[in-house]
């Protein structure tokens, strides 16, 4: 078995299925602290940065979206997405996301790209799972 001519740098981006933009904006910017980088209404696509990849959003509720609706009404598209985050204080994240009603429904050491270390799952408005990433803590690495 030859190894493909390239190697993979990483995650470009994350496309998600929503049902309204604005609600779907204010978790993505606001409890997760990603920032708007392009806007394609003739598509009913907003894409936003998220550290070094991006994560794109269609709203299939309208006919800009309707593209990209699923045959099956509710069919999932993606089981969750995972952002890794820098050092940040856990109980400040934890404050934060309860601040914005956000629920952690589901946690625990997970395996990830830096190894064992914290996750705290959460949903979009739209019922995407979001898994945050806390990086090793200094007893970790």
């Amino acid at each position: 078995m030859t190894a493909p001519p390239f190697r993979l740098e990483g995650i470009d981006h994350v496309l998600l299925l929503v049902s309204d933009t604005a609600r779907a904006t204010a978790f993505y910017t606001d409890v997760l602290g990603c920032e708007v980088v392009s806007r394609m209404p003739e598509h009913g696509m907003i894409q936003f940065r998220a550290g070094r990849s991006t994560v794109d959003l269609v709203d299939v509720g309208g006919a800009e979206g309707a593209w990209a609706r699923p045959e099956v009404r509710g069919g999932r598209n993606l089981d969750h997405l995972c952002l890794s985050l820098v050092r940040t204080d856990e109980q400040a994240l934890r404050r934060h996301l309860a601040d914005h009603g956000v629920a952690i429904v589901e946690e625990g050491t997970h395996a990830g790209f830096l190894g064992e270390t914290l996750s705290l799952y959460v949903a979009d408005p739209d019922g995407n799972r979001i898994e945050l990433k806390l990086p090793p803590t200094p007893d970790q690495r």
